[in-house]
């Protein structure tokens, strides 16, 4: 599964302003492979590095004012090290996982359930969260820029070390099975009263080497005019339903 707003800011990424629509460049020796413009004025740009094993790649996250995140993945999608720019927080895997996040379990077997633990560290603050959730593969499935992307209900908890509850969101994600990919979508977050504020991160543009607006680090949809291009995005499926098609093409 994707997370929300989570990795690092890696101190070799040139960082652009978050008024100029400047290309990604990520670390040296690494590439970017792929662009997703989404919903919620967010950009993420997709890349590996030579050598980078266990980490098979990173995700770069912008909002409209500038780098949000960047989060490394394994193979199979586990979380491995994040840090957050807007508070320079940084939460690591604390290995081994009890039950790490799985992609191939999940495709296999229609379900991944997680549960594990990162150390959090911030300017003031030092501490355990432990993430407890799953993933469950649905028969839905939406076409969003020409790729067919499968619906995975998702539901996850951020447990504090005394197991009070920090962080609750239950929602759809998309999962690119042939790219081994996942992208937000639209999801509820809870807070401790059990009231529910809806986000929808679900990708509109999926942008590939060669193609306009590749490595671009400025949101385009749902921006306000002081951020970005503020155009509207395509409606996103509710969750639950059937087969919707997003394509702009």
């Amino acid at each position: 599964m994707s997370m929300r707003l989570i990795a690092a800011t890696v101190g070799a990424l040139t960082l652009p302003g978050a008024a100029a629509a400047a290309d990604f460049n990520p670390p040296q020796g690494c590439e970017t492979f792929l662009t997703v413009q989404a919903r919620e004025c967010s950009v993420s740009n997709f890349y590996r590095c030579e050598g980078s094993a266990p980490v098979r790649l990173w995700e770069a996250l912008f909002s409209g004012d500038g780098i949000q995140s960047i989060v490394a993945y394994d193979d199979k999608y586990q979380w491995l090290d994040a840090r957050y720019a807007w508070d320079n927080s940084r939460e690591e895997l604390l290995p081994p996982a009890e039950d790490p996040i799985d992609i191939d379990a999940l495709i296999e077997e229609g379900i991944d359930t997680f549960r594990f633990t990162m150390r959090r560290s911030a300017p003031d603050d030092s501490r355990e969260i432990t993430v407890v959730g799953a993933d469950i593969l649905t028969d839905t499935t939406s076409t969003i820029d020409g790729r067919v992307l499968e619906h995975v209900r998702t539901e996850m908890q951020i447990l504090r070390a005394n197991g009070t509850v920090e962080y609750h969101a239950r929602g759809i994600q998309y999962l690119d099975r042939d790219e081994r990919l996942f992208f937000l979508g639209p999801e509820e977050v809870y807070d401790e009263a059990g009231n529910a504020t809806p986000f929808d991160g679900s990708p509109v543009d999926f942008i590939t080497p060669g193609e306009p607006g590749f490595a671009q680090t400025l949101p385009l949809y749902e921006c306000d005019q002081q951020k970005a291009g503020f155009s509207p995005a395509p409606v996103a499926p509710a969750i639950g339903g059937k087969e919707t098609d997003h394509d702009q093409i």
